[in-house]
């Protein structure tokens, strides 16, 4: 056949049978043992993977953009498809053929620490959006690889407990086929549906099997959806069996290099599996435009100027105004002091932790502070620290520590060796990086001491399961990875404490391995760390500045990423009472929230304006300033609910023992809008909230079925002063419902009216059905409206589908 395969005019399905056909079984082993030497010697591309949640990790000169969530905050597909293609094209410039993203995972529970890389809770935005990436991306003739494939919902537990050959199993989703096929599948069919060539197992069980073992879970996108890419495994964990793995039809054993296959398990496989795995693999590199447009020589610095502006009009578009009283925002010629109070420089938290992170190049970030003082003209603008934020505090000193028995200063320390022997040493703080191999540090135990009484902010960094005990009361618990998993910010836990001067507390210290990892040739390995922060002044000076002027504006933050899950969405630390007591001095005061998702906020009727920023990349500054200062809108919307804390829900007290950092959590539902809790009792913001500066009306018009499709005319009028964007939402209830079906971005001039023509198919109101293998348009009459968010619910339209296809539509008249 000669080399057929590098015929671009043959069809695609050619040209992969004729490479295939070409190899010899040493060959088709290797390949599956991830050696690609029968690749390269006939004139293919490898698969040389890059990690890019919001950007390229470890590529020095790559563009920051905005992390997935505040992508997914723009509703806006178009700009998701630009967003991709920049992506695809930094990492063609950098010499990789695939890009691991996007990130697919859904939104079940709030405090999940990955939820900053995906794409919110619902299934059609990620979807959506999800495909709008995987085009722009793949346009560029690399390789998108979707992640991760499925039901991956937390960290904690994701790889199991333990460290090494003890490490346990990991997380087992427990989950019906009808909620995996109604929402986690769906938006990895939106994105196959665009062309992605690759998926990546995730680290998870369902319903007790691996995800990369399950034969059932990895036919599903083949025999449903048509699918021929290739799958790979998630770094390391994900295969605890790789010869039932390879059987069960994952194609590569890892993310490079066998992946504890041998060339006795693949001889050994059935021919068919064998074949099939190199196919899949050889059809992506050819199908993706990969073969035809071989990737050039590594240049330079991969960012370029339309690619920044893009990461800052993405920012911009994702900012959501989740309230703004007296229209306090956009700030107006009237202000002409502004104070500047919280984690506002390079403290700011830029992008998300972990594989999704993206290095940040000194000169090109805009910290959030010098992005208003570049804007605010000839305003005054008086910047105060106020608090430090989610960062690990300075070390407790040696001098704060006494022995538990009071026989000498240091901190008693406990240690377990492998084969089970235990001794203990003294150490003179705690700060500590650990060698499993030499010793684990299960317990720390001292008297803490300080010379002054107060308020006291305690950071514990650390890598494993800690608990944390004053005076035998328990103030911190939780779980990490590792205090900084690869790139990105530090997962510190964090508490306030009061402490009296020099009366010592006991402090005491359990650590277990939990999830700890170890990776030497990485770096990577579990540490422990204490830090401190005594009574300051930090909060008052920010006080009396945000007295000074006519407007003040705080930005509070929250860590959060790979290998770590919130311990609650309480701001840590101090945050609260800043903006508590900077409220009570200046009644315009403006928070902005540079978290990766809901927060409690006790302070909310006592402030004028909050914005929700998410983790905005390396434009932060400069967009919001442009929102502030009204240059932009805030295009953003939620994709994601913000839920209710249980002393916000009415009737109050929900027995003992409840907080206020208690959510309303349902854990057959999540926290999402479609879960029980949240549809009987709302939120504290409903999924797809979000104000304008321009305020906007909107009514159906018309309705009505025409080619099989249902055709909606919505009017829209613009009441403000400005022009603007209105964000059409429909939503359909079937059963319980409801979900989103489809989304419509209508520019409307300043002071105008628009319509705007939205269409649906039967399928909008379909649902998983077991006999027929396939989601069904359910016979019946449903419910559709056109909202704001998910909790409007005015002038709704009844659908009528019979025989799986539209039969009739009604509108009721507005309430």
């Amino acid at each position: 056949m000669g080399s057929g395969w590098l015929d671009a005019g043959l069809p695609l399905e050619q040209r992969v049978e004729a490479f295939v056909a070409d190899l010899d079984d040493a060959e088709r082993v290797a390949i599956a043992l991830g050696e690609f030497d029968a690749l390269t010697s006939r004139g293919l591309p490898v698969p040389n993977y890059v990690d890019s949640g919001t950007g390229l990790r470890d590529v020095e000169g790559a563009t920051a953009f905005p992390a997935g969530i505040a992508l997914a905050a723009t509703f806006d597909a178009e700009l998701a498809q630009a967003y991709g293609a920049a992506v695809g094209e930094e990492a063609r410039t950098a010499g990789f053929s695939v890009v691991l993203g996007p990130t697919l995972d859904l939104a079940r529970d709030p405090r999940a620490g990955r939820i900053p890389e995906a794409l919110g809770e619902d299934p059609y935005l990620s979807g959506l959006l999800g495909a709008a990436h995987v085009r722009g991306l793949q346009a560029q003739h690399v390789i998108a690889q979707l992640k991760h494939y499925v039901a991956y919902n937390g960290e904690d537990r994701r790889t199991g407990y333990g460290l090494g050959e003890d490490r346990g199993d990991s997380m087992d989703v427990r989950v019906s086929a009808a909620v995996l096929q109604d929402a986690y599948l769906r938006p990895f069919e939106a994105a196959i549906g665009a062309g992605a060539w690759s998926m990546m197992g995730s680290y998870n069980r369902i319903n007790g099997a691996y995800a990369c073992e399950s034969a059932e879970v990895l036919a599903i996108p083949r025999q449903q959806w048509g699918w021929q890419g290739f799958f790979c495994p998630d770094f390391l964990f994900a295969v605890r069996d790789p010869g039932r793995a390879l059987a069960a039809g994952l194609d590569l054993g890892a993310l490079g290099g066998a992946g504890g296959r041998t060339a006795e398990m693949v001889a050994g496989a059935p021919e068919e599996v064998v074949t099939a795995l190199v196919a899949n693999l050889v059809r992506a590199l050819i199908g993706s435009g990969l073969a035809d447009d071989p990737l050039p020589e590594r240049g330079g610095g991969p960012s370029t100027g339309a690619h920044r502006q893009l990461a800052q009009d993405c920012a911009t578009a994702s900012t959501v105004l989740l309230r703004n009283e007296d229209a306090v925002l956009p700030i107006g010629e009237d202000v002409t002091s502004i104070a500047v109070i919280g984690a506002a420089g390079s403290d700011a938290i830029f992008v998300t932790g972990g594989s999704a992170a993206v290095g940040l190049v000194e000169g090109r970030v805009v910290t959030p502070a010098a992005g208003i003082l570049a804007r605010a003209g000839g305003r005054r603008v008086e910047v105060s620290q106020g608090s430090l934020g989610d960062i690990p505090l300075p070390l407790v000193p040696a001098s704060a520590f006494i022995l538990p028995d009071g026989s000498g200063p240091g901190v008693e320390v406990q240690y377990v060796a492998p084969d089970g022997r235990t001794w203990t040493e003294i150490a003179p703080v705690i700060d500590a990086g650990i060698d499993p191999a030499a010793g684990w540090p299960r317990r720390w135990r001292a008297r803490l001491t300080s010379p002054s009484s107060g308020a006291h902010r305690l950071s514990l960094a650390f890598g494993g399961r800690a608990s944390v005990r004053l005076d035998g009361e328990e103030v911190m618990v939780g779980a990490r990875e590792l205090e900084q998993f690869i790139h990105g910010p530090r997962y510190p836990m964090q508490v306030v404490v009061d402490l009296d001067a020099y009366v010592p507390a006991l402090l005491e210290i359990d650590l277990e391995p939990g999830p700890a990892i170890v990776i030497p040739p990485m770096g990577l390995g579990p540490t422990l760390r204490l830090g401190w922060q005594p009574p300051d002044e930090l909060i008052q000076r920010a006080v009396e500045t945000a007295a000074s002027c006519d407007v003040a504006v705080v930005l509070v933050n929250m860590a959060s990423g790979e290998g770590m899950d919130r311990d609650s969405l309480a701001l840590p630390g101090d945050q609260d009472k800043l903006v508590r007591l900077v409220a009570g001095a200046n009644p315009r005061t403006v928070v902005v929230l540079n978290t990766p998702g809901a927060v409690v906020m006790p302070w909310l009727d006592e402030v004028a304006a909050v914005l929700q920023v998410w983790y905005p990349g390396e434009r932060f500054g400069t967009a919001l300033a442009a929102v502030l200062f009204g240059d932009a809108e805030p295009g953003g919307r939620l994709p994601l609910t913000f839920p209710l804390a249980r002393k916000d829900l009415p009737g109050g007290d929900h027995g003992p023992g409840t907080t206020p950092t208690e959510l309303d959590y349902d854990a057959d539902g999540g926290i999402g809008y479609r879960a029980p809790g949240v549809r009987d009792r709302g939120a504290l913001f409903p999924f797809g909230h979000g104000l304008g500066y321009a305020e906007t009306d909107s009514v159906i018009s018309a309705a009505e079925i025409v080619d099989d499709q249902l055709r909606v005319v919505v009017a829209i009028s613009n009441r403000g002063a400005r022009d603007t964007v209105h964000i059409a939402q429909a939503y359909a209830e079937v059963d319980a419902g409801p979900d989103l079906v489809g989304i419509a971005r209508v520019s409307v001039p300043a002071g105008q009216d628009a319509e705007v023509d939205v269409r649906f198919r039967a399928a909008a109101f379909a649902r998983w059905d077991p006999d027929r293998g396939r989601r069904v348009p359910v016979d019946g009459v449903h419910r559709l409206w056109v909202a704001n968010s998910s909790a409007q619910k005015d002038q709704p339209i009844h659908v009528t589908i019979r025989g799986e296809r539209l039969f009739s539509v009604s509108i009721d008249s507005m309430a």
